[in-house]
């Protein structure tokens, strides 16, 4: 999968109001120190951090590359890293001195005049403030002598400076005009420093500003930076008091990303700048101060409220298509049957199928080739491929989604109510195969209209369910940042902790994000990062159980006992999980035995929420639908139990195989192989 984008500005066109100079660090993408400059110039960055490694394998002349990057609108904001400056070696220093000289040889050919100096994490590094004062005096001058300022940087792993307020501290000691500090978001956040003392700092002293989010993890700081950092609104960090307390210092200078990650040193640098731009402009708009206009306003100038651009308002999920293909439909069809959506219309010219309950309505596509839209997919991975949620104001979603450089699909298929007529529809894209539709009210009478061929004996809509409780979504390793960034951004969805769902076959990244809704309930969805790769035949193969629906109610017991007779075989959950059950919440025998007999599973919370829940079995390799009732304010997902479901559809396989249960290990090889 991957995130569609596009921008129709370049360099030269200008900034929208509120975004202060952007600019992005060379290390970032991937491909020739050419193929950065192009990337970064197409998304609309100011300048660019030459990253040294990055000129020095290029074959390109300094001058060259200062000439490359003026022609595309780019200026050369800062040259890096200059490393291990200081030395308690004295010997050792001057010959650093001799080295910084060459580096302002460079930096006079590439037109800049700023380099980053970091604190040395070396054995050698100086430990006495006042001898580091004095060498850091002595690289002032000779940069001062050079037309040069030096930004001195605290790494987080820095052998005797590794904190900003101690750096800050030196760089004020000395009190050089051409030695300032250098804040990076990561360095400071990933110890856990408390950015609120950034606000203190001397005016004018921070000479450059870095940025970068990054996932919490309990690992080396080190290996955190250099292989797990990500883009603002792909993580964990509070930028948002990062960045507002570097505004309370009057920083004035330029918005740069550092962002080390082993998932964009391989991906499309032209993608990963645009959603790196992208992410400038979403923490601008989560930082704007009240009554400011942000960058990301509406094309309208709807005014700011609390600091934020306003998001269009959204009702609840009201619709949810399937691609199922000609091979899956009728397994879709029939599971949805089971669990109580009557087949109400059928559209003559694409085959598709609408199943309602109350006012929830489900599309299942049998058409060939919708199903991905990636070649060479198996036609037994039933999907879901859109999302629809009612909104008053769809265009209003198309100026936000504008305001992000994020496009619009055209909505052309009678599965997504249909042609588009009068703005009552806007798609957006958030995977090649996820699309989240923003539509105007639709009645059931409006729905049928939609699809004309309606059976001569059809089902009677069912009431069962109360609404959608969330939806689970498969996000290919290489997509999952750019989908992460688009959802908080352009859907302004609020991340909760993330975790690592452990199953029978394996370890699941994902996270769960949130948005409130008009009715006062939220959007729900739950993604999981899914590691593809390509089977002995070449077709793309997922891991089985992670594309999904849940279905809210609010006596899981009736609906659970109707869907039975309606021909549903809940997957069998053993004896073994009901004992443990019980033991670790001290739950009643009567209670325990109303929950086993219907396969219903449960979870509780420390506040004393409740999560009632059962599923079908999976359809095809990545699709099954989940019945689940909440109670007393319970926010998490049953998660805890996504190993006995995992467990229970592999004993499912093993028997329709007509294996054993010694064959299970077999089974679980195969469904992770896939």
């Amino acid at each position: 999968m991957s995130v569609e984008v596009s921008s129709t500005r370049s360099a030269a066109s200008p900034e929208p109001a509120g975004l202060p100079r952007t600019s992005i660090a060379t290390v970032c993408l991937a491909g020739t120190l050419e193929q950065k400059l192009d990337a970064a110039a197409a998304a609309g960055f100011d300048g660019v951090e030459v990253f040294e490694p990055d000129l020095v394998a290029s074959p390109a002349a300094p001058r060259d590359v200062a000439r490359a990057a003026a022609q595309r609108g780019l200026r050369v904001e800062l040259y890096q890293p200059f490393r291990d400056l200081d030395s308690s070696d004295e010997e050792r220093f001057e010959r650093n001195l001799v080295r910084l000289e060459r580096k302002f040889d460079v930096m006079d050919e590439l037109g800049c005049d700023l380099l980053l100096v970091c604190s040395s994490p070396l054995a050698a590094a100086v430990g006495d403030d006042d001898r580091l004062c004095e060498q850091l005096e002595r690289a002032a001058v000779l940069a001062e002598r050079r037309g040069k300022r030096l930004a001195y940087e605290a790494l987080a792993w820095g052998r005797h400076v590794n904190d900003y307020r101690h750096a800050a501290r030196l760089v004020a000691a000395v009190g050089h005009p051409r030695l300032g500090n250098c804040l990076d978001s990561f360095h400071v956040l990933s110890r856990g420093h408390d950015p609120a003392g950034i606000a203190d700092l001397e005016p004018g002293s921070i000479f450059f500003l870095q940025l970068a989010d990054a996932p919490a993890m309990q690992m080396d700081v080190l290996q955190w930076s250099r292989h797990h950092r990500c883009l603002p609104g792909q993580g964990n960090f509070d930028l948002r008091s990062f960045i507002r307390a570097v505004k309370a210092a009057d920083y004035r200078g330029p918005w740069s990303l550092e962002v080390f990650s082993d998932i964009l040193r391989h991906a499309d640098p032209t993608r990963t700048a645009l959603d790196a731009h992208r992410s400038l402009r979403y923490l601008a708009e989560l930082t704007a101060e009240p009554g400011a206009e942000s960058e990301a306003a509406m094309p309208t100038a709807t005014p700011v409220v609390a600091g934020r651009s306003p998001r269009a308002s959204a009702g609840d999920v009201v619709s949810v298509r399937v691609a199922a293909g000609p091979v899956m439909a009728p397994r879709v069809a029939e599971t949805l049957s089971h669990i109580g959506f009557g087949l109400q219309g059928v559209d003559s010219e694409t085959g598709l199928r609408l199943y309602r309950d109350s006012e929830i309505a489900v599309v299942v596509d049998p058409t060939a080739g919708t199903v991905w839209s990636a070649p060479g997919i198996p036609p037994d991975m039933p999907t879901i491929a859109q999302i629809g949620l009612r909104s008053d104001d769809p265009p209003a979603w198309e100026r936000r989604a504008a305001a992000f450089d994020v496009p619009v699909a055209p909505v052309r298929a009678p599965g997504s109510v249909g042609a588009r007529t009068a703005d009552d529809v806007v798609r957006l894209e958030v995977t090649d195969t996820l699309a989240i539709d923003l539509r105007a009210a639709v009645s059931a009478a409006q729905w049928r209209e939609r699809f004309d061929l309606v059976p001569r004996h059809a089902d009677p809509t069912p009431h069962l369910y109360t609404g959608v409780d969330h939806v689970g979504i498969g996000i290919a390793t290489a997509d999952w940042e750019g989908a992460m960034l688009l959802l908080r951004s352009v859907f302004d969805m609020r991340v909760d902790d993330g975790l690592d769902v452990p199953d029978a076959v394996g370890t699941m990244r994902t996270q769960a994000l949130t948005m409130p809704v008009d009715s006062g309930s939220e959007l729900r969805v739950v993604a999981s990062m899914v590691p593809t790769q390509l089977d002995t035949h070449g077709l793309l193969k997922r891991p089985g159980g992670l594309t999904h629906v849940a279905f809210s109610c609010d006596d899981i017991y009736a609906v659970a006992a109707e869907c039975r007779s309606r021909g549903l075989r809940p997957l069998h959950i053993p004896d073994n999980y009901y004992a443990d059950l019980q033991a670790r919440y001290d739950l009643s025998d009567d209670f325990v035995e109303r929950l086993r007999p219907l396969g219903i599973l449960f979870d509780a919370d420390e506040r004393g929420g409740e999560f009632l829940h059962f599923f079908t079995e999976t359809v095809g390799e990545d699709l099954f639908f989940e019945i689940v009732c909440r109670r007393n304010g319970y926010r998490g997902y049953g998660e805890v139990n996504s190993p006995v479901r995992v467990a229970a559809e592999l004993h499912r396989r093993a028997a329709e195989a007509g294996r054993g249960p010694q064959s299970l290990g077999d089974v679980a090889a195969d469904l992770h192989d896939r």
